[in-house]
C-alpha cells in the first residue's frame, strides 16, 4: 500500500489553518513549513489535543519563495506519494477518498495530478471569468518532481498530468482585504520578474491596463455570469494589472535614479 505525506507551506495561516488541518488526518503525516508566523498558526498546529497531533511534524523555514519553499517540504516528506494544500484550503472529503483508492490500487503508476480548486468570494461559489478552471498540480510521487517560478509556481517532471475533479475548496468567506493582501504581495513578484525579463511599461500600457484587463476577465471569460461578485472580481483583476506595471515603472525608475 503506497503512503502520502500531506504538505503546507503556511505563513499567518491562524484563520485557516485548523480547517486545513482537519481535512487531512485520512493522510499517513502532515508535514508544516511555517515561515516563522507571528500569529497563533504555530500553537494551533502543535495542538497536542487536536486529532492531527499524532501525524504532524511542524518545521519552521525563512521564507525562500514560493517553489523553493515548496521543494524542501517535499524533502521533507517521508512517503512515497505527495499531497499540497494551502494554508487557506480545505482538501473535500469526496477528493480525500479519490486520492485514498487511487493509492490503494495495484494498478497506480507514477503520474501528477491536477486537482480543481472550487473558487468562492464573499461565500458565493464562482465559476465563470479568468478564476476559471482552476486547476493545480497537487498530488504527485515524491521523486523527481520539483516546483519552478515564483508566483502561480508551475512543475519540472517527466510525469502524464490527470485531471481530478474532486474539488480542494478555497477558503469560502473571501474578501476584498484578503485579495488586496495577496495582490500587493504577488504583483510586486510578478513586476520584480518582468522587469528581469526585460519587460518595460509606458503610460499607454499603464492606462490601458486596468479596460483591457476589465474587459478579458468581465465580458470574454463569462464573469458577468457570476453576478455583482463577477464585477468585482474584475475590477480587482483590472487593479491588479494596473499595479503590476506601476511597479514595473517604479523598479525601472530606480533603477535609472541610482
Amino acid at each position: 500500500m503506497q503512503t502520502v505525506s500531506a504538505l503546507l507551506i503556511v505563513k499567518n495561516e491562524a484563520k485557516y489553518i485548523e480547517r486545513a488541518l482537519e481535512s487531512l488526518i485520512w493522510c499517513d503525516e502532515i508535514v508544516v513549513v511555517d515561515a516563522f508566523s507571528q500569529d497563533e498558526t504555530p500553537l494551533l498546529c502543535q495542538d497536542k489535543s487536536r486529532a492531527w497531533a499524532g501525524k504532524i511534524r511542524f518545521l519552521q523555514k525563512e521564507w525562500m519563495g514560493f517553489s523553493a519553499q515548496r521543494n524542501f517540504a517535499i524533502d521533507q516528506a517521508r512517503s512515497s506519494w505527495i499531497f499540497f494544500l494551502d494554508g487557506d484550503e480545505a482538501c473535500s472529503p469526496s477528493l480525500a477518498t479519490k486520492i485514498r483508492s487511487l493509492l490503494d490500487s495495484p494498478d497506480l503508476s507514477p503520474a501528477q495530478y491536477k486537482v480543481r480548486r472550487q473558487e468562492y468570494f464573499l461565500k458565493k461559489p464562482i465559476h465563470h471569468g479568468i478564476w476559471n478552471p482552476s486547476y493545480h498540480i497537487r498530488f504527485f510521487p515524491k521523486d523527481r518532481l520539483r516546483f519552478v517560478g515564483e508566483v502561480h509556481e508551475g512543475v519540472e517532471s517527466p510525469f502524464e498530468t490527470i485531471p481530478l475533479e474532486e474539488p480542494i475548496i478555497h477558503v469560502e468567506d473571501l474578501r476584498i482585504e484578503r485579495i488586496m493582501q495577496k495582490l500587493n504581495q504577488y504583483t510586486t513578484i510578478q513586476a520584480e520578474n518582468d522587469h528581469a525579463r526585460g519587460i518595460r511599461t509606458h503610460p499607454l500600457r499603464i492606462l490601458f491596463s486596468f479596460p483591457a484587463m476589465f474587459y478579458k476577465n468581465y465580458v470574454y471569460y463569462g464573469a458577468w455570469r457570476d453576478g455583482m461578485e463577477g464585477f468585482m472580481i474584475s475590477v480587482l483583476e483590472g487593479l491588479s494589472r494596473t499595479v503590476r506595471h506601476l511597479k514595473i515603472w517604479q523598479i525601472d525608475r530606480i533603477k535609472t535614479r541610482k
